[in-house]
């Protein structure tokens, strides 16, 4: 496949550029902002002529790819927007929709409160950034949803845990509880009967800790009470291996969903499909941020397909 890069003042100039040497039908690949003085190219894109989009849409393989989705998935994707085309897309923005039902086709996804328990753990390892999503979570549900939440709080491990969600309630406006094993969680829980939801915010540990993780497990699932589900956390950015040894590691507090966080600090959004392969748990919330509650969503197949047919993140 014959790339061809153009640099221009505006992103329509150089369009204009690649239409007039590749012709009309010319894919986009990529497009990016240059650093510049004023008068100076400012943007560039990457194109190449549609007679050379061979097989099934071997220019949105390499786009996927780009976006770190794994190679067999993005062409399995491509092949899908191909057929339901007819032919391979002529440019992301044609590829989006039928690329959103690819997904939904590959992947799995579920809506937060769908056949959902009472009582969600939020689990993963250290650093993943379960504290912040407990509370975005929390907010979303008391301030948008307009329901009535509560947290408990089983991180007695990381210094401050406690500290930090004490304040992330206090500005929710929820009751916050301690717990620090099954007995004293299902205590918790029926003290906030009347809540719609109690999230329930773990430790996390270093690999090699297997321990805490099965009495995690039976806190959650033989003591608590109530049926509790479990959503695990896994850092987009996180290398493959690694989430591959995490899913090992905690597969047995059986988690039920994935929750995708720290979204803004990958490169690339392909981590978000390798998280939802590795586990094979359907991809309910994704964290796109530090804010709360705004930077929390419910991951759908058309979110998805407009952040791998975003422009910029394909440069």
């Amino acid at each position: 496949m014959l790339e061809k890069t153009y640099r221009a003042t505006r992103y329509a100039d150089a369009l204009a550029q690649a239409k007039r040497d590749l012709g009309e039908t010319a894919m986009i690949l990529a497009a990016r902002e240059l650093p510049g003085d004023a008068g100076m190219p400012s943007v560039e894109i990457t194109a190449v002529a549609s007679r050379h989009v061979s097989g099934h849409g071997s220019a949105l393989v390499d786009i996927l790819v780009r976006a770190d989705v794994p190679e067999p998935l993005a062409r399995s994707l491509a092949r899908l927007v191909s057929v339901r085309l007819g032919r391979a897309p002529m440019d992301l923005a044609e590829a989006r929709a039928p690329l959103a039902a690819a997904l939904a086709t590959e992947l799995s996804f579920v809506g937060p409160r769908d056949d959902a328990a009472r009582v969600v753990a939020v689990v993963g390892p250290t650093g993943v950034g379960k504290t912040t999503t407990v509370a975005k979570i929390a907010a979303h549900t008391a301030l948008v949803a307009r329901q009535r939440v509560a947290i408990v709080c089983m991180d007695h491990y990381r210094i401050g845990a406690v500290e930090q969600v004490e304040r992330y309630a206090e500005l929710i406006g929820c009751p916050l509880l301690l717990a620090e094993d099954g007995p004293s969680l299902r205590r918790a829980l029926s003290r906030v009967a009347s809540a719609d939801l109690v999230l329930v915010d773990t430790e996390g540990r270093a690999p090699g800790d297997g321990g805490p993780v099965q009495d995690l497990a039976h806190a959650l699932h033989e003591e608590a009470g109530e049926r509790v589900d479990v959503h695990l956390c896994l850092a987009a950015a996180t290398r493959e291996a690694e989430l591959a040894r995490e899913v090992r590691r905690l597969a047995p507090l059986r988690p039920s969903r994935l929750c995708v966080t720290k979204l803004d600090e990958a490169v690339t959004p392909g981590g978000v499909l390798v998280a939802q392969q590795r586990s094979g748990l359907p991809l309910g919330w994704v964290g796109t941020g530090q804010r709360v509650p705004e930077d929390v969503l419910t991951a759908s197949p058309a979110w998805l397909a407009g952040v791998l047919c975003d422009e910029r993140s394909a440069a």
